[in-house]
């Protein structure tokens, strides 16, 4: 199964992992409820699987990896800046939005790669997901 696929359809269950760890983040999420948790997390999730889906061409995987990427929507700011900016409001140190990252990075990847066989495992998926989950951060850094 792409990887893209496995997002979408495994979405509720990884936002309720994303939701879990968000919630150790303390003691800025001592008080928050589990919307505010999950702030924006479905439409980061979305645009990666969205990103994912869409073939790429070496030359736009380099201009990408270099900070670089397009715009892929009209909106003054992307989910992931907004996740951002919010949680900056809400009392987060910047660790701790790049820990909620890190812990998506591995909590997808180990999900996906324990519900498919190593060979059908797509590595081209691997680096692109890594690619958009460094986009996402670098959007909710910024």
């Amino acid at each position: 199964m792409r990887l893209a696929d496995f997002i979408v359809r495994d979405m509720e269950f990884i936002l309720g992992q994303w939701e879990e760890f968000a919630a150790t983040l303390l003691p800025a999420a001592t008080t928050m409820e589990s919307l505010a948790l999950r702030d924006h997390a479905q439409q980061i999730l979305e645009a990666v699987a969205a990103d994912l889906s869409f073939a790429q061409t070496r030359e736009a995987q380099r201009v990408k990896a270099l900070g670089r990427a397009p715009k892929l929507t009209e909106a003054p700011e992307t989910a992931a800046q907004t996740h951002g900016h919010l949680r900056a409001l809400s009392g987060f140190e910047i660790n701790q939005l790049a820990a909620e990252y890190r812990a998506l990075r591995a909590s997808v990847l180990r999900l996906w790669m324990d519900e498919c066989q190593p060979e059908a495992l797509n590595p081209d998926d691997i680096i692109r997901f890594n690619e958009a989950i460094d986009q996402a951060l670098a959007e909710s850094v910024s």
